[in-house]
């Protein structure tokens, strides 16, 4: 019988298989304190950046969602929840406040109904005790009849949730931080404009959550001369061309603006909101790009943690 012929073509490639054996083990497994820009999973966790969580009262993280938005704003011990992504299996929002340790939500806010952003509400509400949900009161005529609505409907009114209709001008104190609601200040017939568009204030540092809100709500905004004036803006509807005007942006003067966005048959952000913002001289993160995005407060200046680079 003949022998086979010794290939290094075969042993080149049990070398590879092993380099990248040993890279994956050592970057995933790490339990290293200072590995800052750990990817697993899309969960973030602050115990792997080498900072000291207590300089700073307040946490405000963008999930890496995908093209929808979840927001979790620790302030102190209170944890507040802004929207619950859209439908996924392992109800990656629920695992990532555990992982925040999180066992009770002062507040949630759905901004709008729409399944991106509602997504994972009702196992949100099923997991935790909720003190105030907050949503959009729906003109009669749009109020949606499709499943995921419906479903966190029944969860809210199952698990005796005090639920409350955004009301313009209404301020939430919270020790030193205030929330205002801005919007909507119209009956719209989009469910997008009925977006509950929210200011948080602490000190000297401010961000603004917007939902889907576009440009109709904006302009009322403007219209009825709201303080928007804002540190930080959540880009409105993911970078679409329906919202951030440059009339809005006039107002708003940011310094930094966050788009919560992953691949979809519409290629958000679109590259005329990109270059308005750019052009403003206002820089950009992006959780296709960066991840989860955390800003930290002290309420006199901002710390940005990013899941990972460019």
């Amino acid at each position: 019988m003949a022998r086979k012929k010794f290939s290094y073509k075969s042993l080149l490639t049990v070398f590879i298989l092993l380099l990248l054996s040993v890279t994956y083990l050592t970057y995933f497994t790490s339990d290293s304190s200072t590995n800052k820009w750990r990817e697993v999973f899309n969960y973030f966790e602050l115990s792997d950046v080498n900072i000291n969580k207590n300089d700073y009262k307040l946490r405000v993280h963008f999930l890496n969602v995908g093209k929808a938005d979840c927001i979790y704003i620790s302030f102190g011990e209170n944890n507040i929840l802004i929207d619950a992504a859209d439908k996924e299996e392992n109800d990656n929002v629920v695992e990532y406040l555990k992982r925040q340790n999180v066992d009770k939500l002062n507040l949630v806010i759905n901004s709008h109904a729409h399944r991106d952003h509602i997504g994972q509400m009702e196992s949100v509400v099923n997991n935790f005790k909720v003190d105030e949900f907050i949503m959009p009161d729906i003109p009669e005529e749009i109020i949606p009849t499709y499943a995921t609505y419906v479903s966190l409907l029944k969860a809210l009114e199952r698990n005796n949730v005090n639920v409350e209709l955004a009301q313009v001008g209404r301020k939430i104190n919270i020790d030193d931080m205030e929330l205002e609601i801005l919007a909507p200040c119209n009956d719209y017939d989009s469910i997008n404009n009925t977006s509950v568009v929210v200011k948080l204030t602490y000190g000297t540092d401010s961000f603004l959550f917007t939902g889907d809100a576009e440009k109709e709500s904006e302009n009322d905004m403007i219209d009825r001369e709201m303080n928007l004036k804002s540190e930080v803006l959540k880009v409105g509807h993911h970078g679409s061309n329906t919202s951030t005007t440059q009339k809005f942006l006039n107002k708003v003067k940011p310094r930094y603006a966050v788009i919560s966005v992953g691949p979809d048959r519409n290629k958000l952000p679109k590259d005329k909101v990109i270059k308005r913002l750019q052009s403003n001289g206002i820089k950009i993160y992006r959780t296709d790009e960066n991840g989860t995005i955390v800003f930290l407060s002290n309420g006199n200046g901002l710390e940005i943690i990013t899941e990972r680079r460019k």
